[in-house]
């Protein structure tokens, strides 16, 4: 499969938005109770919930990022700029997080008022499931080419 400059951008734009969320990810699954860890990964407050499920939802997200959701991206990214068909249905698989977890984690937000829906909160939390669609329709286009 060709390799075309929107090939690079969601390769390299997924490879980007998955190692951020990889990195802080991989400290929350190593450190999940530390306070920079709920307050810049986790958001909110333990204390506004129950504890345990606070934490047991968090860093169940944070072990399902770093062992199974970037691992694919990463090798969608490779595969995709390596111009193999393989890379283009790893990709498309690597998008539905990007759109599933935005929900979980809006919903979340919403029902326990952790983080309030401003314009920083929206270009934040927005960019994921809107770089989800793209990369899964473009991927989605291209496979069936």
């Amino acid at each position: 499969m060709s390799v075309t400059p929107m090939t690079w951008f969601v390769a390299v734009g997924g490879l980007i938005m998955i190692c951020l969320l990889g990195g802080l990810q991989l400290i929350a699954f190593i450190r999940p109770r530390d306070r920079w860890t709920i307050e810049n990964v986790y958001g909110g407050d333990p204390a506004d919930t129950d504890p345990v499920a606070y934490f047991a939802f968090n860093r169940g997200m944070a072990a399902a990022d770093v062992f199974f959701w970037a691992p694919i991206q990463i090798g969608a990214s490779i595969g995709m700029l390596a111009g193999q068909r393989w890379g283009f249905v790893l990709a498309l698989m690597a998008s539905v997080p990007f759109c599933y977890t935005a929900i979980t984690l809006y919903t979340w937000d919403r029902e326990l008022g952790f983080r309030k829906p401003t314009v920083s909160y929206w270009v934040i939390w927005g960019m994921w499931p809107v770089f989800g669609v793209v990369e899964s329709l473009y991927c989605l286009v291209r496979l069936l080419e």
